[in-house]
């Protein structure tokens, strides 16, 4: 259903033609089939704004792919949301479209660590500059903080927004921490999945659980999203070896390059009590989630990401294992076991996953509230509705003429020299101030 929305969508939107776009906002990101979580992200906060009739006042055009004629075109709308992820294949040509535009930013992950190497290992001047301000701004940052949020990546991206919009609280203290002026918007993760796709997922789900149990399973505990590093699924394979022999492993999602997945699992030696599935389509990735007593969503180092996969979880209402660590520790009491962050412990995770296992009333109780939270942000229309207030207050930001003449003063300031001191003393206010009391001629 999300997928012929964001078709819907996409066959609506004009060409891109200068002076057609005035009343319209342009909406900058990956949408299905691209295989990528925030291409079902998109697809699921535009269905929501349709929803509940905002497009009808503010019209959006999706745009994507975004080719070059879409960047160069991308500052004749009044205002663009842009996407960002941590990948440069996805999101580069979004990148590049945001920077020369009026831009709400939507920052999927806070350490945009591996795209700016990404943009600096080419020599890309997008590049040059996210490096340097991103070592500028780590002095504002206390000590304490893991790499990579040790160094934040994003600092030109969010100084170059007019808004941000980002998924948990923890990241809006973070970018308060490294001097964020912009305005930050903080908007729950959608609900992904409608129900008719879980329910569809059914008799699939159940074939999968037939196969684990002939295997010898008893309790199955599943691993998904993209396989990486971050995810510990080495300290998963170590858990399971000191766990009873019923309980099975699957680790399923999308291959990435340069993490071995299968090798990390054979090294153990757990045969079948361990599997590995591999780019799975979008209906056995639900059945997968389905089927599973246990969802185990890890991550270290943690990059200021809300976990879609984690979130697809909760709505099956599945108990989860997570790490104590960033957005995780706003997972809500009663829905998650944490574990210690940093490295994970195996033995830790195998006394947390045998404690869910082996209580399947406490596993009702999580799943059944990690279900009704989900459904909760869905039922309010709480994502559509934080879209709607953060484009339309950043669309009158990003109109406004004052604003406009002040953003340029404030730049030929800091191109002279004048530091915050000096403004704090009154160097320049009087101009910013008289600037605030223009009206605007009709």
């Amino acid at each position: 259903m999300l997928r012929r929305a964001a078709s819907r969508f996409a066959r609506r939107a004009p060409s891109p033609v200068r002076g057609r776009r005035d009343a319209r906002v342009g909406f900058y990101g990956p949408l299905p089939p691209a295989p990528t979580g925030i291409a079902t992200y998109d697809a699921a906060v535009l269905t929501g704004l349709e929803r509940i009739g905002f497009t009808r006042a503010v019209p959006i055009d999706p745009v994507w792919p975004v080719r070059y004629r879409d960047v160069a075109a991308a500052n004749d709308y009044p205002l663009g949301v842009y996407q960002m992820g941590n990948n440069a294949e996805h999101h580069l040509s979004i990148y590049r479209a945001f920077w020369g535009a009026r831009g709400l930013l939507v920052l999927h992950d806070l350490a945009l660590d591996d795209f700016v190497r990404a943009l600096h290992a080419e020599a890309d001047p997008l590049g040059l500059v996210a490096v340097r301000e991103a070592f500028g701004a780590r002095r504002l940052l206390d000590q304490g903080i893991d790499e990579p949020l040790a160094i934040p990546w994003c600092a030109a991206a969010v100084r170059r927004a007019k808004g941000v919009v980002v998924h948990a609280e923890f990241c809006r203290r973070y970018l308060e921490r490294v001097g964020c002026r912009t305005p930050i918007f903080v908007v729950p993760h959608p609900r992904v999945e409608e129900p008719e796709a879980l329910e569809r997922a059914a008799p699939e789900a159940a074939s999968l659980r037939a196969a684990a149990e002939r295997r010898g399973a008893r309790h199955l505990v599943v691993a998904p999203g993209d396989l990486n590093a971050a995810k510990q699924l080495d300290a998963l394979v170590i858990a399971t070896a000191q766990m009873d022999l019923s309980v099975h492993v699957a680790i399923v999602g999308r291959r990435i390059p340069d993490y071995d997945a299968q090798a990390v699992v054979a090294v153990a030696g757990l045969g079948d009590r361990v599997q590995v599935h591999l780019d799975v389509s979008d209906d056995t990735f639900r059945a997968w989630l389905v089927a599973a007593d246990v969802v185990v969503d890890l991550r270290h180092p943690h990059r200021g990401e809300v976990s879609g996969s984690l979130i697809r979880a909760q709505q099956v209402g599945r108990p989860a294992v997570v790490s104590a660590t960033g957005t995780y520790l706003e997972t809500p009491t009663g829905t998650a076991l944490h574990v210690a962050p940093g490295p994970t412990d195996p033995s830790e995770l195998a006394a947390a996953i045998r404690s869910l296992v082996e209580d399947p009333e406490r596993r009702a109780r999580m799943g059944d509230a990690a279900h009704a939270h989900i459904e909760r942000i869905a039922r309010s229309e709480e994502v559509a509705r934080g879209y709607a207030d953060a484009i339309e207050a950043t669309l009158r930001l990003a109109t406004d003429p004052a604003e406009k003449v002040g953003a340029a003063w404030a730049r030929r300031l800091v191109e002279i020299g004048v530091t915050e001191e000096l403004v704090r003393s009154g160097y320049g206010v009087e101009y910013a101030r008289a600037l605030r009391d223009v009206t605007p001629m009709p």
